[in-house]
């Protein structure tokens, strides 16, 4: 049995590192384990900032209304929703080899610090 790795958002290979920010997103985790999805792998979730108790309700009661009471919502720490314009943008930077979100405060960092050991390649 393939253990899940609590880091990882859905089916993604995208996993999200503990940096310690106090905002992210929840999502709900239906009792069985799985996360609770659309069926086209958007993933319920809602904003906020960590132990934000109004909007963990906020999302239970989404839940509920959609049929999944039981469950959980568990924060993924400095994750961010992405229309699917920004994600087809951020596509497209990767493709052309530059750093798909400019927001991911983590990679502008490495790719300074990248820069500033080997300077700018031509």
């Amino acid at each position: 049995m393939k253990r899940h790795n609590p880091n990882q958002i859905g089916k993604t290979r995208i996993k999200a590192i503990d940096k310690m920010y106090d905002w992210g997103i929840y999502v709900w985790k239906k009792q069985n384990g799985r996360w609770f999805t659309d069926g086209q792998g958007n993933i319920l979730n809602i904003p906020s900032m960590k132990g934000d108790i109004s909007k963990i309700a906020e999302l239970k009661k989404a839940a509920a209304y959609y049929g999944e009471p039981e469950g959980e919502a568990i924060f993924f720490p400095g994750l961010n929703r992405v229309t699917d314009e920004e994600y087809s943008e951020q596509k497209q930077r990767m493709m052309e080899g530059l750093i798909p979100n400019l927001n991911d405060l983590g990679s502008v960092y490495d790719a300074k610090q990248t820069v500033k050991k080997y300077g700018a390649q031509d």
